[in-house]
């Protein structure tokens, strides 16, 4: 996930714990990439990056034409902040689950990369992300809010207002994707670092606190069991249980996720009981 080594910016106890958490969990995200430190020329401030009518915000939305045929501009939208909130879940979480460490976007850049689907390579883009410490420390206004979420919502907050001006998906839609993100993202983290009950349990502390912009009475994990058809074995799997919807069901062809808020429960378990006996559990 890190692909460049810490500048002085940041102190040397801090940025072996950075760069060690970067490396454990590279080659499990590779769709999500940072860089530490001071951010160089080739990244844009993040209030620069989505500003209306800024490059950034319109290759993004264009991007997603990539994931559905005949997207409408709130339909790019519902990707697009899915997507985003999906990486920036991921790169700020890792560093908050795996070190404790509360960082901040201080730069982006959409780049382009090769992502391997079904053993071949794809051509697509990701965002980086160039991090570093917070310039003034957070604290929470009251004893359940937490700095990841302070510092969370604080980045969404101009990009979610920013697509709904410019293409009519409402705050409440867009909020509910990221909530999704993160809770989705948190789950993968745990997992990877050998933790998943402590990643979805910091998620939910969030996620269903009152009165935080991510709160969501629908949006849950749920633990799905089957036999695997190969071994004849009992295997399970927790998956997150989305709260918004991403609107593929309205392209061209589109379906349902195997997660979506719309779908009957018991058809969303058949679904992911399928999915968990294809892959054996993984």
């Amino acid at each position: 996930m890190n692909d460049h080594r810490p500048t002085a910016e940041i102190a040397a106890p801090f940025a072996q714990q950075a760069l060690a958490v970067a490396d454990h969990l590279r080659a499990q995200f590779p769709e999500a990439a940072v860089s530490l430190g001071s951010a160089a020329s080739e990244f844009s401030a993040p209030d620069d990056f989505w500003a209306a009518g800024s490059a950034g915000l319109e290759a993004g939305l264009a991007y997603q034409d990539f994931f559905g045929v005949g997207m409408t501009d709130r339909i790019r939208a519902a990707h697009l902040i899915a997507f985003y909130s999906r990486q920036l879940s991921v790169v700020l979480g890792a560093f908050h689950l795996g070190a404790g460490l509360q960082l901040e976007v201080a730069g982006i850049r959409f780049e382009d990369w090769a992502r391997l689907h079904r053993g071949a390579e794809v051509a697509g883009k990701r965002y980086r992300f160039c991090l570093q410490p917070p310039a003034t420390e957070r604290k929470g206004r009251e004893e359940d809010v937490s700095v990841f979420e302070q510092g969370f919502i604080a980045h969404l907050t101009p990009v979610i207002a920013v697509l709904k001006a410019r293409t009519g998906l409402s705050s409440g839609a867009q909020w509910r994707l990221a909530a999704d993100a993160l809770a989705g993202a948190f789950l993968e983290i745990g997992r990877a670092i050998g933790d998943e009950a402590r990643g979805m349990a910091e998620a939910l502390a969030i996620v269903k606190r009152p009165g935080s912009r991510l709160y969501s009475d629908e949006l849950c994990y749920e633990q799905i069991a089957a036999v695997d058809p190969a071994s004849g074995e009992h295997i399970s799997r927790q998956y997150r249980i989305r709260c918004g919807c991403c609107l593929y069901f309205k392209t061209e062809g589109g379906s349902f996720c195997d997660t979506c808020v719309l779908l009957e429960p018991e058809d969303r378990r058949a679904r992911l009981a399928a999915h968990l006996m294809q892959n054996g559990g993984a």
